[in-house]
């Protein structure tokens, strides 16, 4: 995620409440029940955020956040007190325990930009759930998805602060620049203009299956997703 949205992590949950969390959490919890063949209900959010998907799913699983801002984290821990959150990266992370069920939603793993990031974290995932546990992976876009020069607009009007939030992608071989203009004013500073070009990493279907059968996993894809177009399930074998 770009270094802005730590900067942001206070209004996050502003500029996304459009979004259905609940019942996105009470879908992935049919996935989740239908697919898993253990009996655990350890979960781990990767790119928990904010920690708003824990926030609903908190009371049917034994959770855990991971994320790579400390600032959202704090968010997420100021709405979630005594869930346990850890500062990682997904690529790398190694937390010495293992899960049921591994989460990654609304895109994050779309910022993975080569196929050996992609394939690294795919393996660190597998290296965290147990057998019979499953992962569902929720990329922003894929090969066969993507929309060339998307285009986006996201506003908040609070008293003390407003942000504008405009982009139009743009594709440079496999990764997809997000280019996110954003103007922030406040009273304190007046108002300022940040760039955050926010590379995406543009992988078919195919590549996402191959690379988590080769980690040891069944795949299932899932039409439609949540805020996606998709979803990618995987079960540990």
């Amino acid at each position: 995620m770009g270094n802005f949205y730590s900067r942001l992590a206070k209004y996050y949950d502003q500029m996304y409440a459009h979004i259905d969390y609940e019942g996105a959490a009470n879908r992935l919890h049919d996935i989740i029940q239908k697919y898993k063949q253990t009996t655990g209900n350890r979960l781990l959010d990767v790119a928990c955020g904010t920690g708003t998907h824990i926030m609903y799913l908190k009371d049917r699983y034994q959770v855990m956040g991971l994320d790579i801002s400390e600032e959202m984290l704090s968010v997420a821990r100021e709405k979630c007190p005594g869930i346990s959150f850890v500062q990682g990266n997904m690529v790398s992370m190694d937390l010495n325990q293992v899960f049921d069920v591994i989460i990654c939603l609304f895109g994050s793993i779309t910022y993975l930009t080569t196929k050996e990031k992609l394939q690294h974290t795919i393996q660190s995932f597998s290296n965290h759930i147990t057998s019979g546990g499953v992962i569902i992976i929720e990329p922003l876009f894929t090969e066969e998805t993507i929309r060339e020069k998307g285009m986006g607009l996201n506003c908040l009007n609070l008293p003390d602060i407003k942000i504008a939030r405009s982009n139009v992608s743009r594709r440079e071989g496999n990764i997809v620049y997000l280019d996110f203009h954003f103007l922030v004013s406040t009273r304190e500073h007046g108002t300022e203009h940040f760039i955050d070009p926010s590379p995406m990493g543009v992988f078919s279907k195919s590549t996402f299956k191959n690379l988590m059968e080769k980690s040891g996993f069944s795949v299932e894809i899932i039409e439609p997703g949540f805020d996606k177009e998709i979803l990618i399930l995987g079960i540990k074998e």
